[in-house]
C-alpha cells in the first residue's frame, strides 16, 4: 500500500465510516501483551494496573497519583499503539507534574499487519467498554468528575461513546486531532479543547471552521490550530504541552 493511501486510512479510523472487509471486532490482546512487555520496563512515572471491563477483559492501565491531585484526567492513545505513546506519554507525565491524577488506558488494537483505519471502527464497542471501566476506576479512587484528553483514533473512540453514554462523569474533553465534525458535542455540559495541526490531515484542519461553530454552542470551549503542527500534530508536541495542561488549570482554578 502507497504511504499516502496509508495515511489517509490512518487518519478515517478517527471517526465513524463506513468499515472495509476486515471482521476482526476485538482487539489483538496478542499484540497488547507485547506493548506491555515493550513499555513496563521503563515506566518511571506512575504504575501499572489492570482495569476490568464489564465483559470481563482485563487491560493495561497506566495510573499516576500526585501528593495533591486537583483533578482526574484520562488519557486515550492514538491508533495500533499504547498508553505511554509519543504524545499522550509525554502528557501523561507533564499533566502529574502539573497536580493532576492521571488514568493512562490501553485501547483496543488490530493486529500490526492492518493498516486500514476504516476497520478500527468495530473496535469502537469494545472501546467504549474499556474507557467507562476507566471512569469506574476513578470513581473507586473518589474523583467523580474526569477530563478526558485523546488523541487522533482516540479521539474518534471517546466521541462514539459518549454520543451513546453521556456521561455525566465528563468534566472537560481535549480532542488531539479528531477527525470529521463533532456535531452531537453542541450545547455539551462540558467545555471542549479542539487542537489540530495547521498541516495535519485533510479530513482534520479542513473541516474545523465546522467544528468551530458546534463549539460556539459550548460554554468555555476553544479550538487550536498549533501552526508547526503535522499529521495528528507531530511537530507541534511543544504547544500541546503547553495548552491542554493550561486549559485543565483553568477549570481548576
Amino acid at each position: 500500500m502507497q504511504p499516502s493511501r496509508r495515511r489517509i486510512l490512518l487518519a478515517a479510523c478517527a471517526i465513524g465510516v463506513v468499515p472495509f472487509a476486515f471482521a476482526q471486532t476485538r482487539s489483538d490482546l496478542a499484540r497488547e501483551k507485547r506493548w506491555a512487555d515493550q513499555v513496563l520496563p521503563s515506566l518511571v512515572v506512575g504504575d501499572a494496573v489492570t482495569v476490568q471491563a464489564k465483559d470481563g477483559t482485563r487491560f493495561l492501565a497506566l495510573w499516576a497519583l500526585p501528593e495533591r491531585a486537583r483533578g482526574a484526567v484520562m488519557l486515550l492513545h492514538g491508533p495500533g499503539l499504547h498508553p505511554d505513546h509519543g504524545i499522550t506519554g509525554e502528557l501523561r507525565v507533564a499533566l502529574v507534574d502539573r497536580g493532576f491524577a492521571t488514568l493512562s488506558l490501553q485501547m483496543p488494537v488490530l493486529p500490526a499487519e492492518v493498516d486500514d483505519g476504516a476497520a478500527y471502527q468495530a473496535l469502537y464497542p469494545e472501546a467504549g467498554e474499556r474507557i467507562a471501566a476507566g471512569i469506574a476506576f476513578l470513581r473507586e479512587k473518589r474523583f467523580a468528575r474526569v477530563a478526558v484528553v485523546s488523541h487522533a483514533m482516540g479521539s474518534g473512540m471517546f466521541y462514539a461513546w459518549w454520543r451513546k453514554s453521556r456521561d455525566p462523569a465528563i468534566a472537560a474533553w481535549v480532542a488531539l486531532s479528531f477527525y470529521g465534525v463533532f456535531e452531537e458535542i453542541a450545547r455539551a455540559p462540558f467545555p471542549v479543547f479542539d487542537i489540530y495541526g495547521a498541516n495535519d490531515y485533510r479530513g482534520i484542519r479542513g473541516r474545523a471552521e465546522e467544528r468551530a461553530e458546534v463549539l460556539a454552542t459550548v460554554r468555555g470551549a476553544r479550538q487550536l490550530a498549533v501552526a508547526e503542527g503535522g499529521y495528528f500534530l507531530a511537530g507541534g508536541e511543544a504547544t500541546v504541552l503547553k495548552e491542554v495542561p493550561a486549559f485543565l488549570e483553568a477549570l481548576t482554578n
